[in-house]
């Protein structure tokens, strides 16, 4: 991989952990909650972002035999409700599977792109542009997913993702702000809590 391409891969990696770590703390009944400005579950979001990585990772494959990489009449939506159908009733397990075999794809169709054809077009646009973008699908959902799982909001590694996020909009900002003056007032009402605060 050129380096552009492994810094894509290791954001793909390290957010996807994350996510996976989030799913593990939820308490009972979590994942049926519903998530905040969308017509899923937790556990619907969690089987979203987990298809999401098979399908960029069959986008790649695709590039790669020379055909679009979207393939004509593919719907967005379509999928996504598919996804939410399929994996309404899913166990945790299943979910975390569908999340690693989902990135384990994708990490391995990133492998196999030749370092010429990194700075390549990949449809309309250049490849390493629209992958930034998809690399940051996790991040896309991290406030709605913690708005339905707040029991993991103080937890030191989903702190340390969403303290250090470059959230595009002032609103997520906002939002980003707020989280790191909650993690201030709990860090001094329970100062025996192992979190270290982001400054």
């Amino acid at each position: 991989m050129t380096p552009e391409v492994r810094a894509i891969a290791d954001r793909f990696i390290y957010e996807q952990a994350t996510v996976k770590h989030i799913a593990t703390l939820a308490p009972e009944g979590g994942l049926d909650r519903p998530v905040p400005g969308y017509e899923w579950t937790v556990r619907q979001l969690l089987a979203h972002l987990g298809q999401s990585l098979n399908d960029y990772a069959e986008m790649v494959r695709n590039w790669l035999l020379g055909e679009p990489p979207v393939p004509h009449g593919w719907d967005p939506g379509k999928v996504n409700a598919q996804t939410a159908a399929r994996y309404k009733n899913a166990s945790l397990p299943e979910i975390l599977a569908l999340l690693g075999a989902g990135l384990n794809s994708l990490i391995a169709a990133l492998a196999a792109i030749p370092d010429d054809r990194a700075a390549g077009d990949f449809g309309p646009r250049p490849f390493l542009q629209t992958f930034e973008v998809f690399s940051g699908h996790c991040l896309e959902h991290a406030i709605p997913l913690l708005d339905a799982i707040p029991e993991a909001r103080m937890d030191p590694l989903v702190l340390n993702w969403l303290l250090d996020a470059e959230f595009p909009t002032e609103t997520a900002r906002a939002w980003q702000v707020t989280l790191l003056q909650d993690a201030r007032e709990y860090v001094a009402n329970h100062p025996d809590a192992d979190l270290e605060e982001d400054e």
